[in-house]
């Protein structure tokens, strides 16, 4: 295999995903493509934000500027904050409608 297939191969696979799970583990029908009937949410790289998550013993969405998230990092640590706050929001959703 040449490098330049296996730097798309992550991609072949993860876009694979909703489809087997759909199937094999719901039972359902296949999905039609673009279609995210059990999407919850997409998390991102979040760049640096998990060494210095790691080093300061907190949660990503929680670090400071003295944990090192300055400047610009510390926009994507609110980003970070309200993706996760979305993803808990869509998971409680979920389950309240069940």
């Amino acid at each position: 295999m040449s490098r330049s297939n296996g730097s798309r191969s992550p991609e072949r696979w993860l876009g694979r995903i909703p489809h087997v799970y759909s199937s094999a583990v719901l039972n359902e029908q296949a999905l039609s493509s673009g279609e995210a009937l059990h999407h919850i949410a997409t998390l991102r790289n979040y760049r640096s934000l998990m060494p210095l998550a790691r080093d300061a013993r907190k949660p990503m969405f929680e670090l400071k500027a003295a944990d090192g998230a300055l400047g610009s990092t510390q926009k994507y640590v609110q980003t970070c904050y309200r993706e996760f706050k979305g993803l808990a929001e869509n998971v409680l959703d979920r389950v309240a409608d069940r």
